[in-house]
Parts: structure tokens; C-alpha cells; sequence
């Protein structure tokens, strides 16, 4: 029996996990799959904490080309050498995969039996009913988040991307924040999320994301800012299911996608001031395509504050029943497939946060990247504010670009040369007063 061996190799910058991995034209080894998810690494505001790569149970399940199921083992994580590290080594399957075969991986979902007592009615469309998420789990602190991943066609490809079933949900002062008050500080202000959905799927779902319920929830946790210094990170992190909350409230009433609405999917920021609480809301909202905008797997919003320009609304109840015109705000949207950083006017836009390259490369297309402006601001980053430079190379002069370094409103390739040795890079990129940065960083086998 062929050995299948599971590698996990790291994707640096929270929760997008459809980066590339290039092996310079080289077919990787025979039976070995990588999946791909965030690093393991210590939190940042953006970086994925080990919590987050963490996986407690992993099916790994066999479809012929009509979808029927020919395969199932579930992997403990106790079996897994290095789990919630950068590397993780999972033992042999006790199946080959037959050639053309769909590959699926499940991690962290509420099925736990093994084998499965109806596996024989599991199919490719149906994994949803069988591979619950947990309908009132919140997964605090980043435990074990369900995620799910797909090879099309066995042995056609060996990477697996693993995308998570769930949004990252943060909140920080901004820099350079103007406040009216003087008193809206870190240590001041708690928040919490309402009217969010109630449950989710493990599979992805483009007609129907999310479930909603008969009445309106609430957060269970009181979240703190990120730069709260004196309480562990699982309290400044909400994970929510992906919902249609661009156009659904979360009680399941139809809205339009650019008016207010109250009963949106909102957060709530609560401020004590000598034991004087005052309420500001926040909204999950493009202030460039001026839409409300959806949660979707997979992606981290970063609420920004930039200006707090009152005490803030008296009591919850106003506070939710209107927009939230006391405080100013952006949020900054990561993905997997377009990652983007925004001063809510302009953005910087790529097509990866993290490429792995094999060692010796050369001549590799790592990205695209491309600016993004609202068209009251179109002559913006026009040949003057835009540039791409490489910093924080390790060691020194180990990656070079040999691609233009002008941005445009389209995708431009980035291209790099790599010498050897070489672990780890940055490419920066500007626009105006935003930084981007893509990291590059060597292929590990063992």
C-alpha cells in the first residue's frame, strides 16, 4: 500500500488559506498532500494564533466522479505530530486514493463517531447534513475551528487548501485616532456583536450561507479592544459563521444592500466613564462601494476606530436603533483570494498574503496585486504615490523583484528572483498612506 503522507505547512497572516505554493515546475512527490492554512505563529493583529491551525478530529473522505463516497478515516489529533504547529505530520491513511478520485478533508466539526453509522448514504452534495457545526458554538479562543478542503481530482494535484467555516471578527483604535472625549481607551471599552446568525455550514454554500433563528443573538463574551494589554487574546476575538448580512437581518427579513437597517448584524461598543456607561454601534459596511457587506468564511474583519466624536449614545437601545454617526470607523476585509488593505478611500489589493516558494526558484510569479479607488478618487495613485520595494529580507539581498514596480487599477504580476539560502521575505507596497505587505517564504519538505 502506497504510504499518503499529510504535511501542514504554514500561511502566514490570519485566516486566508488559498495561497499558492510553486515548486518551480517540479511535480511534488507522489502521495503527498499539504494543507495549507494560517501560521502558527505568537498573535499579532493579524496573524493567526495556534489555537486557530489547531485540529482535534480530520476526516479524510474518498468521492468517485458522481460523488459517491468510496473512502472515510477520521484522524484523531492526538495522532498528529506538531498539531497547531507550523508543520504537521498526520499518519498513513489506511486507503489509496483511486485516480480521478475528489479528496475531502473536514477538520473540527461535531461528528465524532467512527465509522460513520450511515456512511454508506454520505455523499459529495450532502456533507452538510452529515458533518455538523455546532449550532450555538462560539468557538472562543480560537479552539478548534471547523474548516474543510477539496482536491478536485486525485492525483491531479497534492495541495489541499484548507479554508475555515467561520469570520474573524476584531476590533482596534486605529492610528492616529482623534477623540473628542479623551476617554475612549483601550481599557475603557468592551463590545459585543448582535443579531448575529445562529448556525453554519462545514461545505461551502454560494446560494444559502448561514441559518438564522426565530430571535435576535448576542455575543455570550464581553471582547476587548486589540490593544487591550491585560487579558488574554481569545478575549479580543470573535468568530462568527458566514451569513448573507448584506441583505438579511438576523432575524431572516430581506434588506437592501446599502440601506440601515437596526436589525443588521452589528456590534456594539460600550465605554465606562466613571461608572457611566455610553454605547456606540458599528456596522459591517464598505464605505468605498458604500454596501453593507456579508460575513464570509474565511475572512478577517478588522474594525478600525479613527475618530470618536461624542460620549456616544445614553443607552443599548438607541445606540442599535441608529447609525452610527458618533464615531468614525472603517473595516478592513482579508481572504483568501483577494487580500486587501484599506484606508476606507483607497486599498491595496492582492491576490495572495503569503506565497511559498520552492528553494532555488527563479523567475516566479508570486502574486497580483492592483490598486482600488472609489471613482470620486480615480486620479489617485496615478504614478506618484504607488511604489513596491522589498524590505526585512532573510537573510540580506536573498529575494529581488523583476517585475514592473507601478501599480495600476489592474492585476500586475509580481515576480521575484530567489538565491539561495533563503527562508523568509517581505514585499512592500504602498499607496499613499497604506502599507501592504505580501511575504514570501521557502518551501519546507521533510
Amino acid at each position: 500500500m502506497k504510504r499518503i503522507t499529510f504535511y501542514m505547512a504554514s500561511i502566514l497572516c490570519l485566516i486566508s488559506c488559498n495561497n499558492r505554493i510553486f515548486d518551480n515546475g517540479d511535480e511534488l512527490e507522489e502521495g503527498r498532500i499539504t494543507l495549507n492554512m494560517s501560521d502558527a505563529v505568537l498573535q499579532t493583529y493579524s496573524n493567526a494564533t495556534t489555537s486557530e491551525c489547531k485540529i482535534d478530529t480530520l476526516w479524510v473522505l474518498e468521492f468517485n466522479s458522481a460523488g459517491a463516497l468510496l473512502n472515510s478515516e477520521r484522524i484523531l489529533g492526538t495522532k498528529i505530530l506538531g498539531n497547531g504547529q507550523a508543520i504537521q505530520l498526520l499518519p498513513q491513511l489506511s486507503f489509496k486514493p483511486a485516480n480521478g478520485s475528489r479528496i475531502v478533508c473536514i477538520a473540527n466539526t461535531d461528528t465524532i463517531t467512527y465509522p460513520y453509522p450511515n456512511a454508506s448514504s454520505i455523499t459529495l452534495s450532502n456533507i452538510n447534513t452529515y458533518f455538523l457545526l455546532k449550532e450555538n458554538g462560539y468557538y472562543f479562543g480560537g479552539e478548534n475551528l471547523p474548516m474543510y478542503g477539496e482536491i478536485a481530482s486525485w492525483p491531479s494535484a497534492y495541495s489541499c487548501e484548507m479554508v475555515r467555516a467561520v469570520a474573524k471578527i476584531q476590533v482596534q483604535i486605529g492610528t492616529d485616532p482623534s477623540d473628542v472625549t479623551g476617554t475612549f481607551k483601550p481599557e475603557n471599552v468592551t463590545y459585543k456583536i448582535y443579531n448575529e446568525a445562529v448556525g453554519g455550514y462545514i461545505q461551502p454554500q454560494t446560494t444559502s450561507p448561514g441559518i438564522w433563528g426565530t430571535s435576535l443573538r448576542q455575543t455570550a463574551e464581553d471582547y476587548r479592544l486589540l490593544q487591550y494589554q491585560d487579558v488574554t487574546e481569545k478575549e479580543k476575538t470573535v468568530y462568527l459563521y458566514e451569513f448573507k448580512s448584506s441583505v438579511t437581518t438576523g432575524s431572516g427579513t430581506s434588506v437592501t444592500n446599502n440601506l440601515f437597517s437596526k436589525d443588521r448584524q452589528h456590534i456594539i461598543l460600550k465605554k465606562n466613564k466613571n461608572s457611566v456607561d455610553t454605547y456606540y454601534r458599528l456596522d459591517f459596511y464598505d464605505p468605498m462601494k458604500k454596501e453593507f457587506l456579508d460575513t464570509k468564511r474565511n475572512h478577517h474583519y478588522i474594525f478600525n476606530i479613527n475618530r470618536v466624536g461624542s460620549e456616544g449614545y445614553s443607552t443599548l437601545t438607541d445606540a442599535q436603533n441608529n447609525p452610527g454617526n458618533n464615531i468614525e470607523y472603517t473595516v478592513e476585509v482579508k481572504d483568501g483570494s483577494s487580500h486587501v488593505t484599506s484606508n476606507g478611500q483607497y486599498a491595496i489589493v492582492t491576490s495572495v498574503e503569503t506565497a511559498y516558494v520552492q528553494a532555488g526558484a527563479s523567475n516566479v510569479a508570486i502574486a497580483t496585486a492592483r490598486f482600488q479607488l472609489p471613482t470620486e478618487m480615480s486620479g489617485l495613485g496615478t504614478g506618484t504615490v504607488n511604489t513596491i520595494t522589498v524590505t526585512d529580507a532573510l537573510p540580506a539581498n536573498s529575494i529581488s523583484l523583476i517585475s514592473p514596480t507601478a501599480l495600476t487599477n489592474a492585476d500586475v504580476a509580481i515576480t521575484i528572483t530567489t538565491t539561495l539560502p533563503f527562508e523568509s521575505a517581505k514585499i512592500k507596497l504602498t499607496l499613499g498612506n497604506i502599507v501592504h505587505y505580501i511575504v514570501v517564504k521557502k518551501m519546507i519538505t521533510v
